[in-house]
């Protein structure tokens, strides 16, 4: 890639996709054994964290992680209004009940980025958790 913001905007899309699914256990627990395996356990089931393709005006996020819609964010400073805004919005366009933003931390570990929501999200889905008996 030529533009190397994009190139790392790409990586950590890819890295928060990858940690998802392995902790979501939708991975083989080999995927990275060989050259061409096979990642998903069923890589047909709805549950698998994928990548979206662009979407322009209309779009639908970064990240599918049902039941979130994830915008993903690497950058050097932090605006954190406008990520929840962002994935609010694209959360309405790709038909989830939630947004989060995946905020990149600086030179730490991807399970150590933060997941950023707002209080009303927040809320909904804690209504969510209760109404499943949690």
């Amino acid at each position: 890639m030529a533009n190397r913001s994009k190139a790392k905007g790409t990586a950590w899309e890819s890295a928060v996709a990858d940690y998802l699914n392995e902790q979501l256990g939708q991975y083989r627990p080999d995927w990275k054994d060989g050259e061409r395996a096979v990642r998903w356990k069923d890589p047909l089931d709805p549950d698998n964290v994928r990548r979206n393709v662009q979407e322009g005006a209309a779009d639908i996020g970064d990240l599918n992680v049902r039941p979130f819609c994830g915008e993903n964010k690497a950058e050097r400073s932090y605006d954190l209004a406008a990520y929840v805004r962002q994935a609010e919005a694209e959360a309405k366009n790709a038909g989830m009940p939630f947004g989060v933003a995946y905020v990149k931390r600086p030179r730490a570990q991807v399970e150590d980025g933060y997941a950023v929501t707002s209080i009303r999200t927040h809320a909904a889905i804690v209504k969510a958790l209760r109404e499943a008996g949690y």
